[in-house]
C-alpha cells in the first residue's frame, strides 16, 4: 500500500465531497468543490471552494485557508490567522487527533487507505454542536 510520506505528496488540486450530518439541526448537508495545495516556503496553503446544499435553503458558497506546515513525519494544521489547529502523521493508513476549542471538543480521523484518494472524518460534540463531517478528497 502506498501513503503519503511527506507534505508535497498534497500538493495540487483535489476535487471533493462533504457530508455533514448534523445531529442538533436533524438535517444532513451536502456540499461538493475542490481543494488547492499550494506551495509557500516549508508549508503548503489549503484553500478550499465548496458549494453547500442544507435543506430548505439555496445552495450556497463556502470557502476555508489552511495552512499545512511540515514537520517531518508529521503535518501541523494551522488556522489561516496562524493559530494551531491540529496535526497528522504521515506514511501511515491512518491519522487521528483532537482539537479542543471550549465549550466543543473536535476529533479527527484521516483515511489514506486508498491513496491518492483519501477521508477525514471530524466528529464533533459540545453543548453547541453534534455533527460528523466526512470528507472524500479525489486526485485531479
Amino acid at each position: 500500500m502506498t501513503f503519503p510520506n511527506e507534505l508535497t505528496d498534497f500538493e495540487g488540486g483535489w476535487s471533493l465531497s462533504r457530508t455533514i450530518r448534523d445531529a442538533r439541526a436533524g438535517q444532513v448537508v451536502l456540499a461538493d468543490g475542490s481543494a488547492r495545495f499550494t506551495r509557500s516556503k516549508d508549508s503548503l496553503i489549503y484553500d478550499e471552494t465548496v458549494t453547500l446544499r442544507i435543506p430548505g435553503q439555496p445552495e450556497m458558497m463556502g470557502t476555508r485557508r489552511y495552512l499545512w506546515h511540515d514537520k517531518g513525519e508529521s503535518v501541523a494544521v494551522h488556522f489561516d490567522d496562524g493559530r494551531y489547529f491540529h496535526a497528522l502523521k504521515l506514511g501511515q493508513a491512518q491519522a487521528a487527533d483532537h482539537h479542543n476549542c471550549p465549550p466543543d471538543s473536535y476529533d479527527a480521523v484521516y483515511d489514506f487507505s486508498g491513496w491518492p484518494c483519501w477521508r477525514v472524518r471530524w466528529t464533533v460534540s459540545g453543548p453547541r454542536k453534534s455533527y460528523e463531517m466526512n470528507t472524500e478528497y479525489m486526485l485531479r
